[in-house]
């Protein structure tokens, strides 16, 4: 009788611990531990004038804008590059000025263009 006395409630201590240890399961991974070697920064202690005169951090919307209007000015830019006539002429050759036009004998290959003026 003292048998069972002593040896039922660890036993059945023992068969709840089991059953209870396997219905829980971790649903989150471990997290791997920091490592050592990566110290946190120190702030630096900015003076009043730092902090009056420093730039702000643009959001996203107004980068987009900065990069709208630079493509504006090259687009422009290239517009008016076009309308000169070293772009627009076709006698140029895509010279900036137009190539002097020799008698047959004194033509010379042009390295620009490619073709004997």
């Amino acid at each position: 009788m003292s048998f069972l006395k002593y040896v039922l409630p660890v036993f059945l201590t023992g068969y709840c611990v089991v059953a209870h240890s396997q219905s829980t399961r971790d649903v989150e991974a471990p997290k791997p531990p920091q490592a050592q070697y990566q110290a946190m920064k120190k702030e630096k202690k900015a003076n009043v004038f730092a902090k009056v005169f420093r730039k702000k951090e643009k959001t996203e919307v107004q980068q987009f804008r900065e990069r709208v209007s630079e493509n504006l000015r090259k687009r422009y830019k290239e517009e008016r590059q076009a309308d000169k006539p070293q772009y627009n002429n076709p006698t140029y050759f895509g010279h900036k000025k137009p190539p002097k036009k020799r008698p047959l004998n004194k033509r010379k290959m042009c390295k620009e263009c490619g073709i004997k003026h």
